[in-house]
């Protein structure tokens, strides 16, 4: 049977607390305690506000037991930026991905954390994109060094709104399109699902007017629908602890978000009925996304690399050490092969060799061969005797690259303003190597199109894209046939 999983959801006033007993629909769901900030007594000076509360929850559980633990914070503590990447390595993405979010960010970051997860949308253009949550390090150290301190393992940081989702759609897999907004009390998450895929995410105060929430909800559509080409009609679905009267005002608000959407989409959308009391299909169970969810279910997890529940090394010890031997006799076996083809390779060579001696003997009795290979000698007598001595006057004449003129148009056609440096290039007569770096790969991109203009070069090809040794730039070299 699985461990019980604790989950714990923090906001700007307190802690929520749940226990499950397992996994699944089945799985008994356990309130633990809701810790308000405001009331709690007292504090340690070495303390913080989530030390103490976090210290109220693991007084009501028994500790002699394994227990993990997920922790689900608020979205606001969070960066999400969509980008689109010429990669699907993940360890590819995930070397490239900080260099490409670093002037995405609203303010200057010191160290973040970041988790990312790929996703494409089935349209008339389908584009692969990368949805990212990053996390300032300083942040996610406190959380995890609270949690462990407190005893309790933690297997999953992550942000408490995407994480609802996840375990909304784990339980409603026939639903693809719709808006999801997850209220916790001090802000409002707004995620837009498109195709079983979260597409945007945006967080609104906790006592927003239901006129601002209208009005995202109607930007993120239009979004979604100009951006992607689609006019799916999206429900909206509220997960949350409303009151009769906070109910009542949401559903005028969907009332008319309802009839935006048929509006511009052609399609009837008509709003949820207004059953008694309201409990009715836009309202999410919360009980039931709770049930579902775990550390596997594919969200943004901060809990990797020295903040990971486990060390690899220690997990898969016994893998890695079978790994290793393997590879070890591998290796051995390769290098004997390898010896042994290169002694065959030799062999060939010496009997090779002692042919073109007896050739070259032959044709040219009068000369010695000494210790120079018989085969250079043969071609420079051939060639003294029909060309006058040159064994290469055979050769096309080679025709005069304009260089000064190709350089000149190279360095017209990349504007000033491109953040490009220029380290190498190598010049014959049929092509151009280019060699540099730029600031990102969008930029490289540019330049290509650029030199793509000029009439002396009949093909641009990108050799290689990587990132440099200071994860500052990316290094780069054109193939340019002229």
């Amino acid at each position: 049977m699985a461990d019980p999983l604790l989950i714990i959801r923090e906001n700007r006033t307190g802690i929520d607390a749940w226990l499950v007993g397992g996994r699944g629909k089945a799985q008994p769901v356990q309130d633990l305690a809701r810790v308000a900030y405001e009331d709690l007594e007292t504090v340690g000076e070495d303390q913080t506000l989530f030390d103490a509360g976090l210290a109220s929850v693991v007084q009501t559980i028994d500790m002699n037991r394994s227990i993990q633990v997920m922790l689900l914070l608020p979205a606001g503590r969070f960066y999400f930026r969509h980008i689109s990447l010429p990669f699907t390595s993940r360890s590819k993405i995930r070397q490239v991905l900080p260099l490409e979010l670093k002037t995405r960010f609203p303010k200057e970051l010191g160290p973040v954390v970041t988790d990312f997860f790929r996703y494409e949308l089935r349209t008339q253009q389908s584009t692969p994109l990368v949805f990212s949550g990053s996390i300032e390090e300083e942040i996610l150290k406190s959380y995890h060094a609270s949690l462990t301190a407190a005893g309790l393992k933690p297997v999953a940081i992550a942000p408490g709104a995407l994480t609802m989702v996840a375990s909304f759609l784990k339980q409603n897999k026939e639903k693809k399109n719709f808006v999801f907004l997850d209220m916790d009390g001090c802000e409002m998450a707004l995620i837009l699902v498109a195709q079983a895929n979260v597409v945007q995410v945006r967080t609104l105060p906790g006592d927003a007017a239901f006129q601002l929430v209208d009005q995202t909800i109607r930007q993120m559509l239009l979004g979604v629908w100009q951006r992607f080409g689609v006019t799916d009609p999206f429900p909206i679905y509220i997960c949350g602890n409303l009151g009769d009267s906070a109910q009542k005002g949401m559903y005028n608000a969907l009332a008319d978000i309802f009839k935006f959407q048929s509006d511009f989409t052609g399609q009837v959308v008509c709003e949820p009925e207004l059953p008694e009391p309201l409990n009715g299909p836009a309202f999410v169970d919360v009980s039931q996304c709770l049930a579902l969810m775990s550390p596997d279910l594919g969200v943004l997890n901060m809990c990797r690399g020295k903040y990971g529940s486990d060390s690899f090394v220690r997990v898969y010890a016994g893998y890695i050490t079978s790994c290793a031997a393997l590879a070890l006799l591998a290796f051995i076996l390769i290098m004997v092969n390898i010896h042994m083809d290169i002694s065959r390779l030799e062999k060939q060579i010496d009997q090779q060799n002692q042919a073109m001696t007896a050739i070259y003997k032959k044709a040219f009795p009068d000369k010695r061969i000494g210790n120079i290979d018989p085969l250079l000698l043969m071609q420079a007598s051939v060639g003294e005797l029909t060309r006058g001595g040159s064994a290469n006057a055979d050769a096309e004449d080679l025709d005069r690259v304009q260089a000064g003129n190709i350089l000149l148009d190279l360095s017209l056609c990349i504007p000033g303003t491109v953040d490009v440096q220029v380290d190498r290039l190598m010049l014959d007569k049929a092509r151009m190597i280019l060699s540099g770096s730029a600031d990102n790969y969008n930029t490289i991109d540019q330049v290509k199109g650029f030199i793509e203009k000029s009439p002396f070069f009949k093909r641009v090809n990108i050799g290689s894209a990587v990132a440099g040794k200071g994860g500052n730039r990316v290094d780069f070299k054109f193939i340019i046939e002229i």
